[in-house]
This record gives structure tokens, C-alpha cells and sequence, in this order.
């Protein structure tokens, strides 16, 4: 069964909802990314530890961003189909994805039986 109106406007404003706090997110972690290496010091006083310490958080807030910055791409494609239409269809089988599914995950492009294979 397609989407309603109402489902297709709730679904909407989850998504954009989702994306101010991802972008929230982002921006959090580029704050967070330009603190460590601002240390105020020359780097020879610093011990090996703190040094591999930072390295291993810096790695992973830009792992976390790039994660964040792909579901944006998700949810601005989300957005794409809503305008052209495709919203909810699976682009995989052609199927209706149902709106439990799109609740649960917004800009999903599939049905869970195709998203897991």
C-alpha cells in the first residue's frame, strides 16, 4: 500500500529533523577535532603516549564524521524521491517499502529483504 500524505509529511519532517542533528553532530566533532592538536606545545615535550592517544581520536571522530556526512548523502537522496515521486518504492524490486520500516530508518532506499542481501 503507498504512502499517505500524512505518512509521506511525518516521514518528511523525521528527515529533516535527522539531518539538523547530524549536522549538529558533524559540527561537534570538527569543534572537538580542532581542539586536540592545539596543545600549545612545540611537540618535544609531549610523551609518545598522549601523542598516540590523540592520533587514535582523531581517527576516529573523522571515521564518526565521514559515517555522519554519508547518512546527510542518505537523507538528501531521501528528499530527491520525495520530489520525484520514488519515495518508499524499493529500488531494488520495485516494491512498496512499508512505513514501519521508513519509520524506523527514513531514507531507507529498500525493504529490509533486499537491504540485507
Amino acid at each position: 500500500m503507498p504512502l499517505t500524505s500524512d505518512q509521506t509529511e511525518a516521514l518528511t519532517k523525521q528527515l529533516r529533523s535527522e539531518r539538523v542533528r547530524i549536522l549538529s553532530n558533524i559540527e561537534g566533532l570538527r569543534d572537538e577535532f580542532g581542539d586536540f592538536g592545539d596543545t600549545g606545545e612545540n611537540g618535544l615535550e609531549t610523551h609518545i603516549g598522549d601523542q598516540g592517544t590523540v592520533t587514535f581520536l582523531r581517527e576516529r571522530d573523522l571515521g564518526l564524521e565521514e559515517h555522519e556526512e554519508h547518512l546527510v548523502e542518505e537523507i538528501d537522496a531521501a528528499f530527491e524521491r520525495i520530489k520525484a515521486g520514488t519515495y518508499g518504492t524499493c529500488e531494488t524490486s520495485g516494491d512498496e517499502i512499508p512505513f514501519e520500516r521508513l519509520e524506523a530508518c527514513p531514507w531507507a532506499r529498500t525493504t529490509i529483504e533486499h537491504a540485507t542481501a
